[in-house]
């Protein structure tokens, strides 16, 4: 099994939409996939239209785009408890990545959804140190994935990639353009 976990700064950078759309994706190409969502279940339930009456809150449901999901599980889960599954997919929360040591302490990659706003990407190193304290050092920012640009600030895009490239390597940022 893969995991990947998906954290920012701030909400609105685009965790859950590339957390969705991954999933889906995976699930179509035939990858028994899970999404857990340890925040803000907000978002999720817009996505998959469910009311509060049955928010599924601690239980597994399945989709109709083909993957499962779990929405605030126990803080205690690990990783080792969804082996059933291909890749996991694990949406956090900012105040909530210290409560799930056991998954974050677990996953194969930590990529980090950021605008290229400068506030929003001059926090990521910030974040990656409450990452590594939260996880004993053990694992750290893999990946930025810039989520959104202004095309009209070309200049201060390319000044706020490449302050991340100084901290996080120029391998540790996603392309904008896939090939």
């Amino acid at each position: 099994m893969k995991s990947l976990a998906l954290v920012s700064t701030h909400p609105a950078q685009g965790k859950t939409t590339i957390a969705v759309n991954l999933a889906a994706g995976l699930a179509r190409l035939g990858y028994k996939t899970i999404l857990i969502e340890t925040g803000n279940p907000a978002l999720l339930n817009l996505w998959f239209d469910i009311s509060d009456a049955n928010k599924p809150h601690g239980l597994k449901t399945s989709t109709d785009m083909g993957f499962d999901i779990l929405m605030q599980p126990d803080p205690n889960i690990n990783t080792t408890d969804f082996q059933e599954y291909d890749l996991l997919l694990v949406d956090t929360g900012n105040d909530d990545l210290a409560a799930y040591p056991n998954v974050l302490n677990h996953v194969d990659l930590i990529a980090a959804c950021t605008d290229l706003r400068s506030e929003e990407a001059a926090a990521l190193p910030s974040l990656d140190k409450m990452i590594s304290q939260a996880t004993a050092n053990q694992h750290t920012i893999g990946l930025i994935i810039p989520t959104m640009i202004n095309t009209k600030e070309w200049s201060s895009n390319s000044e706020v990639l490449f302050e991340l490239m100084n901290y996080f390597e120029e391998d540790g940022i996603a392309d904008m353009i896939p090939e």
